[in-house]
């Protein structure tokens, strides 16, 4: 029985839909795309409106970013009101869930805690959320029995914790809004937090009393060009977004006393910013970093 047309056009389609995904994707296509919004006003001023539209709706997690701004005040003037703002509410606190799967971009923070436990058993896992990693890298990691693994994060998403605590307690985890018990701890990790804050990580730091030995940061968007603001949609929310100047990040802790050890790039996450694509990023960024000996306290 020879196959009906129908099914000769689904067949082709699958057969040519990763090429034509390809030619849609590719560079000269964009690039023929970009000349005709340039030359003609138009279709630019329709997409970006229509973009727009899509972009301030409430809707299911996308990773969706719009805009550029010069800093995090400008940038959170420009939500509008009527939106949940950050993770610090009922919505945004639990729609991550506590469990996620270990993406290639974990594995190199999972090959540098491998080395530094158990003898930095004290962790601060600053915007840990309700123990992403936590959870995802325990069946990967030999935790050691004395671990403590500190999640510091915004009021709505450590009460969260806590009362996930309270019902399947974990004598390893504990949650906390008050960064100060980072003086405590001998490995700060942050996976992609870092770029939700309104201040600059070094000022956290400057603030305690005595800093972590070692810094492992993940999944933070960095340029080589200047540093600006975005918004970013999680769906249940929206929020500035920091896009970091990748040399001041760096040279700002080293003015605390770390020492770069480590670089790598997350291919698996990037910020695409539509009629921003100058300003987009690609690949997210990840670094260890440990304190020089005559910067302890």
């Amino acid at each position: 029985m020879r196959p009906s047309f129908g099914k000769i056009i689904a067949r082709e389609l699958v057969t040519t839909m990763p090429t034509a995904k390809s030619i849609l994707l590719s560079p000269q296509t964009k690039a023929f795309a970009n000349w005709i919004e340039t030359h003609v006003p138009f279709v630019r001023q329709w997409h970006r409106f229509a973009y727009e539209e899509h972009f301030f709706r409430v809707a299911k997690w996308d990773r969706l970013f719009h805009g550029v701004y010069p800093d995090f005040d400008t940038a959170a003037k420009a939500i509008p009101k009527r939106f949940n703002f950050g993770y610090d509410n009922a919505d945004a606190a639990t729609f991550l869930g506590q469990n996620a799967s270990v993406r290639s971009s974990d594995y190199p923070v999972l090959f540098w805690l491998n080395r530094l436990l158990p003898e930095n058993n004290r962790i601060l896992d600053f915007g840990g959320y309700l123990g992403i990693s936590y959870r995802a890298y325990k069946p990967l990691l030999s935790y050691p029995p004395d671990l403590t693994w500190t999640i510091y994060d915004v009021p709505a998403v450590v009460a969260k914790g806590k009362e996930l605590l309270a019902s399947h307690p974990d004598p390893r985890l504990s949650f906390t809004t008050n960064f100060a018990e980072a003086a405590d701890a001998d490995v700060l990790l942050a996976a992609g937090s870092l770029q939700f804050c309104e201040r600059d990580f070094s000022e956290y730091l400057a603030d305690l009393p005595r800093l972590p030995r070692h810094l492992l940061i993940n999944k933070t968007p960095m340029t080589d060009g200047e540093q600006y603001v975005t918004l970013h949609s999680m769906g249940v929310a929206l929020t500035p977004y920091r896009i970091f100047q990748q040399k001041q990040f760096i040279d700002s802790l080293a003015k605390l006393g770390y020492r770069l050890i480590d670089q790598w790039k997350n291919e698996d996450f990037a910020c695409i910013i539509p009629f921003e694509l100058d300003k987009s990023v690609n690949a997210f960024s990840g670094m260890y970093l440990t304190l020089e000996e005559s910067a302890r306290k």
